[in-house]
């Protein structure tokens, strides 16, 4: 095998970041298009399971795929199995892209059951324990997996509560239980947060029965929901992920960490929690509000945590604390793409052209973005041979006669 062939096997990230990129444009596009009668199906569902199962699990997958094997110092995904996942991941986006969500879902929950089959079999090899957080990004990609076959094998409109709270998982939990739990480790380094390391093996297990216990509390609040429980739960959720948020990412304390990423990263979690809190307010417009949480929320803390991933795995790391012009204009382009979207159903005279707008925004977020740590996507970093200390004499080799 080449090396560019087991430098993608080993790091799946630089075939899923792009693509993943490449999805989100795609699914902001169908309203575009469907305003502009290119298209004839309407694409609510197309583009919801784009910007979810494309764009967001783009990057999870790449992330997952990356990360798991190393932090189990476990062997990395074999090429065959890369692969798979991205035939899946084409499989897809092609039929959610082209209006066959049933078959769509019904690829991506086969494609996460797949990978999770990966990560079990380095499990069980593995040198190391991963950080206990991790729990809950296992449980979003279970909810990710039960979401996406409950709409694609079964029947629906036969059980509506259970259809409804399939959804919530698919959409929400799929992605906010694996941010609490990536969070844990990931959002200290980006803020520059000390955190004590877990040294002994009944502390991990404290720290993973309490991600568990955090899981849980979120998936219950889904499904209370589904039954009318709607501010309340909204609530809820926000009590529990801000708790979270702030016991294990230190996500409120000030540090001396520079650069546009750490002051992007507290935006995204604002946005994260604001878009739960607007929703325990608001009853009206539940959809608008929520986009918050989608693009403020989870496709900001995506593309942080991309940035972070390319430029650490390429040697830029002090790329990440600076204040890029290119990585400034994205974070300010992909919040007012948000604050657009927002508006664009509180606005009806002019919200057709609102998710117009927005999704144009998007789009040039995209690009700006890709230009900025594109780049550096298939660099690794430059390794510096040590120089070899010269060897040590023994006694024994040392000449004592005099000259």
């Amino acid at each position: 095998m080449s090396t560019k062939l087991q430098l993608v096997a080993a790091e799946p990230y630089r075939l899923f970041f792009p693509m993943a990129l490449l999805a989100g444009v795609v699914g902001v596009m169908l309203w575009p298009l469907f305003y502009w009668q290119c298209i004839e199906f309407y694409p609510v569902q197309a583009h919801t399971r784009l910007m979810i199962e494309g764009f967001v699990g783009g990057y999870a997958i790449g992330f997952l795929g990356t990360a798991m094997p190393k932090m189990l110092s476990a062997p990395s995904l074999k090429l065959w199995q890369v692969m798979s996942l991205v035939l899946g991941y084409f499989g897809y986006c092609i039929a959610h892209g082209a209006g066959s969500n049933q078959l769509g879902d019904g690829i991506f929950a086969v494609s996460l059951s797949f990978m999770l089959v990966c990560f079990w079999t380095r499990f069980q090899k593995r040198k190391s324990a991963t950080a206990p957080q991790m729990v809950l990004a296992v449980m979003g990609i279970l909810c990710g997996v039960f979401g996406a076959a409950w709409w694609a094998f079964f029947v629906p409109s036969e059980h509506f509560y259970v259809t409804v709270f399939a959804q919530r998982l698919l959409y929400q939990a799929f992605i906010l239980l694996p941010i609490l739990g990536i969070g844990s480790f990931f959002f200290p380094m980006v803020l520059g947060v000390k955190k004590e390391g877990i040294k002994s093996t009944k502390a991990w297990r404290v720290k993973a029965g309490e991600s568990i216990v955090v899981g849980v509390l979120i998936l219950l609040t889904y499904w209370v929901e589904v039954h009318g429980q709607q501010r309340a739960m909204a609530w809820t959720r926000f009590l529990v992920c801000f708790i979270w948020l702030i016991k294990e990412s230190g996500w409120l304390k000030r540090t001396g960490t520079k650069g546009v990423m750490a002051y992007s990263l507290r935006a995204g979690i604002v946005c994260l929690l604001g878009g739960m809190v607007a929703i325990g307010v608001l009853d009206q417009q539940r959809i608008a509000l929520e986009h918050t949480l989608y693009i403020g929320g989870f496709g900001l803390i995506a593309m942080i945590v991309g940035t972070r991933v390319i430029y650490g795995h390429s040697g830029q790391g002090g790329e990440f604390q600076s204040w890029g012009k290119l990585l400034v204009a994205s974070t300010a382009l992909l919040l007012l793409a948000m604050a657009t979207r927002v508006s664009a159903d509180f606005m009806p005279a002019i919200r057709t052209t609102h998710h117009i707008y927005a999704a144009f925004c998007w789009v040039l977020v995209s690009i700006i973005w890709g230009f900025s740590v594109f780049p550096f996507i298939h660099r690794r970093p430059i390794t510096v041979k040590a120089k070899a200390a010269a060897p040590v004499k023994s006694v024994l080799d040392m000449n004592f006669r005099k000259k």
